[in-house]
């Protein structure tokens, strides 16, 4: 018998169009032309390769978002910059992580790319989202399991990543310093917010022939840049199985299970803040 009690306290870049046609043009719903479109994305001219990460997101061809991500990292930075702006316009949202890196490219152009991809994508999203939310690595006992720990931000991502006013960061904090992230977010009309969770308390006891795991997930909530403190939270939770002797699998069960709900709560505390956060 398993019990679970829970507490909880830009404009269009210049450079990247052709005053020509290099691929035949062919309805956007036929589908040679969407192959002979994703053929180009590989052919040995970047003029043609260009032409069709162009026309891609031009045509919103969104079955071709695999092929256009792979673009990002072609040896020619117009290619990798038009990739970036159509994925932006196909609003593929899987394309997050690998436009990110694109921020601490050498070239401009790239760069200049990826920011305006990285808009988009936040207007497909969310368009009314006001903060860009970066969750830390967890604080915890030494030996806990990844597991847990991974446990832990996958429900913060979740519940606060469901709060309209937030877009989920892709690692921006991690790839831009301090005055360069500062612009950006400017750049892109969001406030960088960094949420850092500890798993402050996991233990299990014997207890009148049964065995209780008890779980505490706190969280401190600073800007992203100067990282200020604004907010604090936690979650508590207890779960118990009537049994002593009970195998490692059930243990680690129970600690899943109180685990999940205390960071469920503590974000859902850190989701109403950032939902009303200009009234704090």
């Amino acid at each position: 018998m398993l019990r679970l009690d829970r507490v909880t306290g830009y404009p269009l870049l210049k450079g990247l169009f052709l005053c020509f046609l290099l691929l035949p043009a062919c309805p956007a719903t036929a589908q040679g032309s969407v192959d002979r479109l994703e053929q180009g994305l590989s052919d040995p001219s970047f003029k043609v390769r260009l032409q069709a990460a162009i026309l891609i997101g031009k045509r919103k061809l969104t079955r071709s978002a695999p092929a256009l991500r792979d673009a990002l990292e072609d040896e020619h930075d117009a290619v990798r910059a038009a990739a970036a702006v159509s994925l932006g316009k196909l609003g593929d949202q899987e394309a997050r992580v690998r436009v990110v890196r694109l921020l601490r490219h050498d070239s401009d152009l790239v760069v200049r790319a990826a920011e305006k991809s990285l808009a988009l994508l936040d207007k497909a999203k969310n368009s009314g989202a006001k903060y860009l939310v970066a969750i830390d690595k967890p604080k915890a006992p030494r030996k806990t399991a990844r597991s847990h720990l991974d446990r832990v931000v996958k429900a913060m991502q979740d519940k606060i990543g469901q709060n309209p006013n937030v877009i989920i960061s892709a690692g921006e904090e991690k790839v831009l310093k301090r005055s360069r992230l500062k612009s950006h977010l400017k750049r892109r009309k969001l406030t960088g917010i960094l949420v850092q969770p500890k798993l402050a308390k996991l233990s299990a006891k014997e207890k009148h022939g049964t065995t209780v795991v008890d779980a505490k997930v706190s969280v401190i909530v600073v800007t992203l840049v100067k990282k200020r403190m604004e907010f604090s939270a936690g979650g508590e939770a207890d779960a118990w199985i009537e049994d002593t002797n009970i195998a490692k699998s059930d243990q680690e069960e129970l600690e899943s299970t109180v685990i999940q709900a205390c960071a469920e709560a503590a974000a859902e505390q850190v989701y109403d803040y950032l939902l009303r956060r200009e009234n704090y």
